[in-house]
């Protein structure tokens, strides 16, 4: 015989769900996006590397992705070799947090509320 509970079980709730999986459905949307991008974006393009390092044919879509995906790698390398500089002048830290969470000494102990005479005395609802 099967178990019986007293409680009854939700139904699963769609925006629960969106939001609990709130990055994937994100993700989802960026990536369709990139996907519209490259496919409305597709006359040809002949790009030549400076130097004479040679020549790459393309779309313009993907030009436009690679180049912005270049850019935010160039500027991650720049952000990390800056804070990395930073950190080893000794520049501006992080505060000591021992020091900042202490309790002054002015302050009543954590137990006052209870201890205290103060309130209703002769309250019904105790």
């Amino acid at each position: 015989m099967a178990p019986v509970y007293p409680y009854k079980r939700r139904r699963p709730s769609l925006v629960k769900n969106l939001w609990i999986y709130r990055r994937l459905v994100g993700l989802a949307m960026v990536l369709g996006l990139m996907l519209w991008f490259i496919w409305a974006n597709n006359a040809a393009v002949q790009i030549f590397l400076p130097f004479g390092m040679g020549s790459l044919s393309s779309t313009t879509g993907m030009v436009i992705l690679l180049s912005a995906l270049a850019g935010s790698v160039i500027t991650a390398l720049t952000m990390t070799v800056y804070l990395a500089i930073r950190r080893s002048r000794g520049g501006p830290s992080r505060p000591d947090l021992s020091e900042s969470t202490s309790i002054p000494d002015d302050r009543p102990p954590s137990d006052y509320a209870a201890k205290t005479g103060e309130g209703f005395r002769d309250a019904d609802w105790s």
